[in-house]
């Protein structure tokens, strides 16, 4: 069957013209989006402009602060860049010059724990020195069974030296007896200290009663022998010094404390007993 050509055409025809109808529909839809658009941006366009200038104000000042926040890094850059060029300088002085920087510092801590252990008056050893040294060895001759001494001494009429002379020559009584006392204490492993106001304390490891007692007697009679002069003493025209002396082998469940709290009960006995004397206990 043979198809008549003007028909085709026609057919043709009939397509083109509805894709152009399809077209001119789309543009007239594109024509009206786009008079919405244009009315909505004239009826807001002063809050689209304001919203605008805020966004701007926002930036400005978020350009603002990395501006502050970049000079504040490059000030600690700075900062850092410096502290580590002294580091290096003090790392290169410590390698240069370690050995004398250390015996530096020893000797300062050297002289930090000496005068921590130091009488600032009498320059011998302090409470707070007594204290270590007898835990020491209290402890040390728990474990060896061996004996420990320890002696308090106490100048007699003390305050009654100070009232008549006055406090400096007190420091001077004071200082006098304690170099006197420290020469008396002849081993290194002895400790002469003063215990607190006018009174000394004497530590004596390995050291029985009869040891412990020539040491009291020795101290005693060397401060009478250095005729300081006090005229209100009630058993002497010197000043005169009471001892009490404890003896004992520590045990294990024993403390020092109560040893030391002996001794001071036979200083008290001394004192009683008229001065310028020495009592003494071979406590168990």
């Amino acid at each position: 069957m043979l198809i008549d050509s003007a028909e085709i055409k026609q057919d043709q025809q009939a397509i083109q013209l509805t894709a152009l109808q399809r077209e001119v529909e789309q543009l007239r839809q594109e024509n009206t989006d786009l008079q919405i658009a244009l009315s909505t941006t004239a009826e807001h366009g002063d809050l689209i402009e304001a919203q605008i200038h805020a966004v701007n104000i926002q930036l400005k000042a978020k350009s603002a602060e990395q501006q502050r926040t970049a000079a504040q890094l490059a000030k600690l850059l700075e900062i850092l860049s410096q502290e580590k060029d002294d580091l290096e300088t003090t790392l290169r002085t410590l390698v240069d010059h370690g050995d004398a920087v250390d015996e530096q510092w020893e000797a300062k801590l050297d002289e930090a724990i000496s005068l921590a252990s130091l009488d600032s008056l009498t320059q011998i050893a302090n409470r707070r020195r007594f204290d270590e040294h007898l835990t020491q060895q209290w402890k040390q001759m728990a474990r060896e069974k061996a004996p420990i001494a320890v002696i308090l001494g106490d100048i007699d009429y003390f305050k009654q030296y100070n009232d008549l002379y006055g406090h400096l020559a007190g420091d001077a009584c004071l200082k006098q007896i304690a170099l006197t006392l420290r020469k008396s204490a002849l081993r290194p492993i002895d400790l002469v200290a003063r215990y607190g106001g006018e009174e000394f304390g004497v530590i004596l490891p390995q050291t029985d009663l009869q040891g412990a007692v020539e040491v009291a007697e020795r101290m005693r009679a060397s401060i009478e022998k250095l005729q300081i002069p006090h005229a209100r003493s009630q058993n002497s025209a010197v000043v005169t010094l009471s001892l009490g002396v404890a003896c004992t082998v520590p045990l294990p469940s024993q403390l020092w404390i109560d040893h030391l709290e002996q001794a001071d009960q036979q200083l008290y006995q001394a004192k009683e007993g008229g001065r310028n004397r020495f009592a003494a206990i071979n406590s168990k």
